[in-house]
């Protein structure tokens, strides 16, 4: 019997009180906090679950408002899918939603920490050291792979993760969102097959609904993605990518086990597949914690990282090795 996860729950859940009229065309769904405090769930599984009406054109977003029911069942006349464009709006309004702020009240599973515990990091002293030492490289566009003194420090930090690679293989980004961006116009075309995990990173989902992916979830366990599900996908389909966390898992916090870290670097292998492993909260994880990507040493496997939550989300200082 396969066990439905949270957002799958809820999802069902709605999908029977929109066929049952607790929820007419035209309600409105509770917004995200009051379906929080009614379910007891958290933000990403209500995200999820709320995506998942939506992509089955039970309900629609509206801007600002929030999601209204559309219809008791999906219309046959219209696409199954809504159009790459209008799915990546919806994923934009949600992202907005993130940023809506009540006094005295922390939103729960936010991914960053207190501004009090970055304050030491005094970054108008870095400000200065750049002034002094590379003032003209501030003027010009600069190396194409970003600057040159912080892609050999990269370098430094990765191999700190025992992963090695050489300043060359680094490209810095204005974050990690800007790095999974250029990887998705790189490998994927419209149509093509990829691998999510489920929960998983919603802004994510919509990048590759906008480029017309094919995405198929693997249900994220506590020790990583459920292996038996993924070696099905991968007997069925031909997936170009996985996109994966092996450690501080968004929304779940879960680290990947040693064995299914390896057994996935063996599948990469085997089908032929790139492990995208995004360690956004790397700093916050001992430099020993395993990672898809230090075993596989960036053969199949592209490795994104980010400052955003260790130094300031406002300088937006990513990369891909």
């Amino acid at each position: 019997m396969v066990r439905l996860t949270l957002a799958q729950q809820l999802t069902a859940s709605l999908v029977e009180q929109i066929g049952n009229g607790t929820y007419r065309v035209g309600d409105r769904l509770p917004s995200l906090r009051e379906c929080m405090r009614l379910f007891g769930h958290s933000k990403n599984t209500v995200i999820n679950a709320y995506e998942a009406l939506a992509s089955q054109g039970l309900v629609e977003p509206r801007h600002g408002q929030g999601f209204f029911v559309r219809q008791g069942s999906p219309n046959h006349n219209e696409p199954d899918e809504p159009q790459p464009y209008a799915r990546a709006m919806d994923t934009i309004w949600l992202m907005r939603q993130q940023f809506v702020r009540e006094p005295g009240h922390s939103p729960l599973g936010e991914g960053f920490p207190p501004v009090e515990w970055l304050m030491d990091m005094r970054l108008d002293k870095f400000t200065r050291q750049i002034m002094r030492t590379e003032v003209n490289t501030l003027f010009r566009y600069g190396n194409r792979l970003g600057n040159a003194s912080l892609r050999q420090h990269l370098a430094q930090k990765l191999a700190s993760y025992s992963i090695t690679a050489s300043p060359r293989q680094i490209v810095t980004t204005h974050g990690a969102n800007h790095a999974l961006d250029l990887i998705i116009r790189r490998f994927i075309a419209h149509g093509d097959t990829v691998l999510v995990e489920d929960p998983g990173y919603y802004p994510l989902f919509g990048k590759l609904q906008l480029q017309g992916a094919h995405m198929l979830c693997v249900p994220r366990l506590a020790d990583g993605p459920d292996m038996q599900v993924l070696e099905q996908h991968l007997r069925s389909h031909k997936p170009k990518l996985f996109f994966i966390q092996s450690v501080g898992h968004n929304p779940t916090g879960s680290d990947i086990s040693p064995g299914k870290a390896h057994r996935l670097v063996q599948l990469a292998q085997q089908h032929n597949f790139i492990l995208v492993d995004d360690d956004a909260l790397a700093d916050f994880k001992p430099a020993s914690a395993i990672k898809v990507s230090a075993l596989d040493q960036l053969q199949r496997s592209l490795y994104v990282g980010s400052f955003s939550k260790s130094v300031s989300a406002a300088l937006r200082v990513g990369f891909i090795a």
